[in-house]
């Protein structure tokens, strides 16, 4: 007989948990009730104008692709193929996720929604979002008056 265990580390649960309750709340603000087969990985970066979302999706289908955006963050879904393989090939081994897939990305700060740019290639699918102007911090330079006032 035998035992599988599984390792976890402390805390690490109720990151999961806390996750899984981001996302539901993102969800209802977005109003996106999606069945999922699997949830992508992303990657977040933000510069001082906007921020830059990446994921992992392998064999996108394009038309299946739904990008929605809110205030309060993005929701990414839509559906992946099987890959194709040319005659007298065949698959022995695959990772790569098939189906309905489903993520969403908080966000900190407000954006320009109408501005928001995708694009997809080479597996990565990338959203940039840029800043709303008035989340930007700008650097302005004040000039002293150096003439003295009697």
């Amino acid at each position: 007989m035998m035992l599988l265990t599984r390792f976890s580390f402390p805390g690490f649960a109720e990151i999961e948990n806390i996750q899984r309750q981001v996302d539901q709340v993102l969800d209802e603000l977005t109003q996106t009730q999606v069945a999922t087969d699997w949830t992508p990985a992303v990657q977040l970066e933000e510069t001082p104008e906007q921020y830059i979302i990446r994921a992992i999706i392998p064999n996108l289908d394009k038309n299946e692709l739904d990008i929605e955006v809110a205030k309060s963050g993005v929701a990414i879904s839509g559906k992946t193929l099987e890959t194709e393989v040319s005659e007298g090939h065949k698959i022995t081994h695959s990772e790569f996720p098939v189906g309905q897939f489903h993520r969403v990305v908080p966000l900190n700060e407000a954006i320009v929604q109408t501005e928001v740019q995708a694009e997809y290639a080479d597996g990565i699918l990338t959203v940039t979002l840029p800043k709303a102007p008035e989340v930007i911090h700008r650097v302005v330079k004040v000039n002293l008056n150096s003439e003295s006032q009697s």
